[in-house]
């Protein structure tokens, strides 16, 4: 009868089913840090695990291209901005199209950081000159004009929380025909 007891007094202290938390001292863990090799719950790893996910992924490592028709005038949204390749089909004459705001462009930028940038090739695959105008919160640096069957990269820098630069870093034609604007 006493090994019994014995036992049954060492599956009551092994296993401890009345103790929920493990403390060390003389207040409560703080909640969600590890304690004396404690496991952390399910949650707060999922939440770390998925903070990880978020923010270790590329912010434009993936291109896509955005193809905009012969419209009049177009708003190039952040998602094609960060995608890095704008194709623009000319309505034929003369036209301007707008940049999203810093804001939107911010938002499409997983894990956007000041001073992350992220390059952009603008082509302007028709016969008008194209001109390019900021949305709210960025600032166009250098050439804005893209000119017939010509192609631009911008480097967009992300200068604070809610503005962005677009810097003209140079201009090539897109074969024969192609009219170069004045700048890089």
């Amino acid at each position: 009868m006493f090994l019994i007891l014995n036992f049954l007094a060492f599956l009551a202290g092994f296993f401890r089913p009345s103790i929920t938390t493990i403390k060390t001292g003389p207040s409560d863990p703080v909640s969600g840090i590890e304690q004396n090799g404690a496991l952390v719950n399910n949650a707060t790893l999922v939440q770390a695990l998925g903070a990880i996910a978020t923010n270790g992924s590329p912010a434009f490592g993936n291109w896509s291209q955005t193809l905009i028709p012969a419209i009049a005038a177009a708003t190039y949204t952040g998602a094609a901005l960060v995608g890095g390749l704008i194709r623009r089909f000319s309505p034929g004459a003369a036209f301007t199209d707008c940049t999203d705001t810093a804001t939107n462009i911010i938002a499409s930028i997983p894990g956007a950081k000041v001073n992350q940038t992220f390059p952009v090739f603008i082509a302007n695959l028709g016969s008008g000159l194209e001109t390019l105008a900021a949305g709210t919160g960025v600032t166009i640096a250098g050439t804005a004009s893209i000119g017939s069957a010509q192609c631009r990269l911008y480097l967009g820098s992300v200068t604070g929380s809610a503005a962005v630069t677009m810097t003209n870093v140079f201009a090539f034609n897109l074969g024969t025909g192609g009219t170069n604007v004045s700048g890089l």
